[in-house]
């Protein structure tokens, strides 16, 4: 059964069918044919797997997102990182990594991360001279750290994947993501000294001061979140509850940018979102069933470590799996997907699942910005009006810096744990 479901599987995905649509086809296809389990349970399994409280977070940060970039939000977190970081050398391109690692601590989207912030600084680095692909390129590589520094929706769907904490793998994710961060912003530099990209204006006091209180607002969001997390007060879930009243308060009222009439399209244009991602999970649910029911995680636990035992060895052939998988699926079907294969694998070499959560999600959020079907490369290009050949060259320092820290993430654990072990 396994192999006719991968056969058709393929065959759906080279014919442009919707990686959604091709799984659930396929897994029905197979059961049809090669089990006498009637098909009722393709339902039964997609229902099952969305009557989920963690996965009420899904829709309420993305909707958050959404608010808080329509209420100008962006705008802000670029004027205050200009100020920041824009005298260096480069600036524009520091700016883009800067900002882009405050808007993901709202959106909680690699996508809107990179559309937000690209859509203002990729014309704005064209115009400086800044060549096309390299302005592509920084905003592709900076827009995927918002699935790393939470609120992190691919983290809310390996939380309940993996049954672990939501609140565990948010603070684990703020180190990776300023790794990430400032590896980006060192390639950026070296950019910059080798085609003698300009550098702004430097910001005086008074102006940094007024960047930052325009910006307060915004950026306290992830002080509410995490401390509301934090202190018990509430749950991960009731905190995208909490992110969305509180983006409705700052955009309608403190910062005027959102306006009533904005409501309608912004919760069509979240809900469009929602439905996606969560329709990927129902239908990746009966895909990781079907895999569970023939014991494959188990068998291919048992073949690696029979191997191997040497959890080096292992983690590179698991990291090497996932950047691969990350390049052609999106991140919601392939932890679904993966994590039932390879979680059992790693516990058994005694890892902490919250450290296999942040390693999985940093490799896909790599996935996102590398061809063919990177999201956060697309939108660039978009944005930029190039072809992803035209930026090649200058995406593999990017990609390289990015690799380089998820093996520092991979190979120090404490790295990433040291954020959850010392508040949870």
């Amino acid at each position: 059964m396994i192999s006719l479901l991968f056969v058709i599987l393929v065959m759906l995905a080279v014919l442009g069918i919707p990686i959604a649509f091709a799984i659930g086809l396929s897994s029905a296809i197979a059961l049809f044919f090669k089990s006498d389990v009637p098909l009722l349970i393709v339902i039964q399994k997609m229902f099952t797997q969305l009557d989920s409280f963690p996965l009420l977070a899904v829709p309420f940060f993305v909707l958050a997102g959404g608010l808080m970039d329509r209420g100008g939000i962006s705008i802000k977190l670029i004027n205050f990182a200009g100020n920041l970081v824009g005298h260096i050398r480069g600036g524009l391109a520091l700016v883009s990594t800067v900002a882009a690692m405050f808007f993901a601590g709202i959106s909680g989207s690699a996508s809107a991360d990179t559309a937000a912030i690209g859509s203002v600084l990729i014309p704005a680095m064209k115009a400086k001279g800044y060549s096309k692909g390299y302005a592509a390129s920084v905003q592709a590589t900076a827009g995927s750290i918002g699935v790393i520094i939470p609120p992190s929706i691919p983290m809310v769907i390996y939380a309940l994947t993996a049954d672990v904490s939501i609140g565990k793998l948010f603070l684990g994710g703020y180190i990776p993501g300023i790794l990430l961060g400032l590896g980006l912003m060192i390639v950026s530099y070296g950019f910059a000294l080798k085609y003698n990209y300009p550098a702004e204006p430097r910001a005086d006091l008074p102006s940094l001061w007024k960047s930052f209180k325009e910006s307060f607002w915004a950026l306290m969001m992830a002080v509410i979140i995490m401390g509301g997390i934090l202190s018990g007060v509430f749950t991960a879930t009731e905190a995208s509850v909490i992110a969305v009243v509180y983006a409705l308060i700052i955009g309608l009222f403190i910062y005027k940018d959102l306006k009533i009439k904005d409501l309608p399209q912004i919760l069509i244009q979240s809900g469009i979102i929602t439905s996606i991602v969560m329709f990927c999970v129902a239908t990746t649910a009966v895909l990781a069933w079907i895999l569970t029911s023939e014991q494959i995680p188990l068998k291919l636990a048992n073949f690696m470590l029979s191997i191997t035992t040497n959890p080096y060895l292992i983690f590179l052939f698991i990291n090497v799996i996932l950047l691969i998988v990350g390049t052609f699926l999106d991140t919601t079907p392939a932890i679904i997907l993966l994590v039932p294969i390879f979680l059992p694998m790693v516990t058994k070499l005694g890892v902490d699942p919250v450290h296999f959560g942040l390693i999985t999600v940093t490799n896909l959020a790599i996935g996102m910005c590398t061809p063919p079907v990177g999201i956060t490369l697309f939108v660039a290009c978009s944005i930029a009006e190039i072809s992803m050949t035209q930026l090649i060259k200058s995406l593999l320092p990017y990609l390289a810096i990015m690799i380089a820290v998820l093996m520092i993430i991979t190979y120090f654990p404490g790295l990433v744990m040291f954020l959850p072990n010392l508040f949870m």
